[in-house]
């Protein structure tokens, strides 16, 4: 088994390939673009300091990326000992300008996004960090199991257990009262 060495002579080139992914993650997970943007840093300069000592032991250097941005994130909110919903002004302006094809179908669409954002709330953290690499970051089964540290087979098991929960509590969600 071939181990892979960093050094930092590579960082300019991993910084080009992740950095825009590991802001979209930081930004869906704090709603507001400027902290994403300082987060976004933050890890960048924890995997410079730290890429000498990085090296192939069954997870790819995605899948370590990815976990200093998950640690930096929860070193985020410790240090916050908050989690509230941050909405930037560019996101209200972006929200605002949009151009919906009717009011009717905008308010259905809230109205669904609610219900899945309540949704997703009710799933413990390691479910939504789940749910969010699958969807949102449209990993495979198996770059999530490296994320994670579990089997490919694992993760494919509580995606789909995870799934099914989310359908009933969206059943039940869906006959109450959104706002």
């Amino acid at each position: 088994m071939v181990k892979e060495k960093y050094s930092k002579g590579d960082f300019v080139k991993l910084y080009q390939i992740f950095s825009k992914k590991i802001f979209d993650f930081l930004k869906r997970k704090v709603s507001n673009k400027e902290i994403a943007e300082d987060l976004t840093a933050e890890v960048f300069e924890k995997v410079l300091k730290t890429i000498n000592d990085y090296q192939w032991q069954g997870i790819s250097v995605s899948a370590w990326i990815y976990r200093v941005a998950r640690n930096h994130l929860i070193d985020y909110y410790r240090k916050q000992n908050k989690f509230k919903d941050d909405t930037s002004f560019d996101d209200v302006v972006n929200i605002v300008e949009s151009n919906s094809p009717t009011a009717e179908t905008e308010i259905i669409q809230d109205e669904e996004d609610i219900i899945l954002f309540r949704t997703l709330k009710e799933l413990d953290e390691e479910d939504q960090y789940l749910i969010y690499y699958k969807f949102f970051e449209e990993m495979s089964n198996s770059e999530i199991a490296q994320i994670v540290g579990q089997t490919e087979t694992n993760v494919g098991t509580r995606l789909h257990r995870i799934r099914k929960k989310m359908e009933k509590i969206i059943k039940i969600k869906s006959n109450e009262k959104v706002f």
